[in-house]
């Protein structure tokens, strides 16, 4: 059947709370996203992985690190899986970032495949380098495999929009939750996905606040 590839955001850290990017900064998870991880490892109990991987970034690591408490298995840690690097955006807020870099920003929103901020990566880079590494793992792995991978948003999307073989104008149109869980089959090279941003081990009822993130990206791309 191929390998089943777990593939999780990392729980939520104070920056996300505060609505700053925090790209190549290594920022701990907070009480919040601790509780997250830990409510993905409860959801995944019964899931024989053969492997768990990471990416080396903190809240990345003490993601997967929760995850695999009760295996007995090596934490793998992969460089190709860190977050895209958003260069001088980084530690600003959406409203500082479309007021100091508004051209910059404006440009990244409409096409972020193409375009990066200063001094960062684009899309492009970050998903050269996670399908790399997605199938790096995909081949250390023998067929009818589970594996974990804990990794970043961007990461995840980039992964999602190259098996979903998305327009590049649609790649705002994923959206990853702080402690989500997408699982996908990949079986001879074709991927089968069975679930994208999986909250639901989060909480028992929706909770609308945690869809902000959509609003301020369309008061950003409806700005003249």
């Amino acid at each position: 059947m191929g390998v089943k590839i777990f593939l999780l955001r990392h729980g939520q850290t104070v920056w996300n709370e505060e609505g700053r990017y925090q790209g190549g900064r290594d920022i701990s998870l907070s009480p919040a996203g601790i509780r997250q991880g830990e409510l993905a490892a409860k959801y995944l109990s019964n899931v024989n992985f053969s492997n768990i991987y990471s990416s080396p970034m903190k809240r990345a690591m003490d993601t997967a690190a929760i995850i695999k408490k009760e295996r007995n298995l090596e934490l793998k840690l992969v460089d190709s899986m860190k977050e895209i690097s958003f260069g001088e955006w980084e530690g600003l807020k959406f409203n500082e970032i479309n007021k100091k870099y508004h051209d910059d920003y404006k440009k990244w929103i409409g096409d972020s495949y193409n375009n990066s901020p200063p001094g960062g990566e684009s899309f492009k880079i970050v998903q050269g380098r996670a399908v790399a590494g997605i199938n790096s793992i995909i081949e250390e792995n023998e067929d009818r495999s589970n594996v974990a991978v804990v990794t970043h948003g961007g990461v995840i999307v980039s992964l999602l929009a190259y098996w979903l073989k998305l327009p590049l104008s649609r790649w705002h149109s994923i959206v990853q939750r702080q402690g989500a869980i997408n699982i996908v089959v990949v079986d001879k090279s074709f991927p089968y996905i069975a679930a994208i941003n999986y909250t639901g081990h989060l909480a028992s009822v929706y909770d609308e606040k945690e869809d902000r993130i959509i609003e301020i990206y369309s008061n950003l791309r409806s700005e003249s």
